[in-house]
């Protein structure tokens, strides 16, 4: 469940009020855990409880790039792929599935 930003820090306001975080927990009906979370991420990054920025896989494989190295390497193992385009084994899966391409060894 996704928490307003404004009710995370009127969370945190009320346990630094002199409040535990059992109490506060229970104040505002979350799970003590939950508090804990929040409080390290406003101590860490100077008071900013926003959504969590993800580090997805952006690293998209130019098209051309891969077909030019099946060419050359007809059989490579997607990890071999993954080491030379500089991304992870899932991103080449998923644009070797966009080019209907399979590596099953022959």
């Amino acid at each position: 469940m996704a928490y307003d930003v404004k009710f995370k820090k009127r969370t945190i306001e009320y346990h630094e009020e002199g409040n535990s975080i059992r109490q506060t927990s229970k104040t505002f009906g979350i799970s003590p855990n939950t508090l804990n979370t929040w409080l390290k991420q406003y101590r860490s990054s100077e008071g900013e409880l926003g959504r969590k920025i993800r580090a997805y896989d952006s690293h998209k494989i130019s098209e051309e790039a891969l077909l030019a190295y099946l060419e050359a390497a007809p059989d490579p193992y997607l990890f071999e792929l993954a080491e030379y385009f500089g991304c992870s084994i899932s991103t080449v899966w998923r644009s070797l599935k966009r080019l209907k391409i399979t590596l099953k060894k022959r």
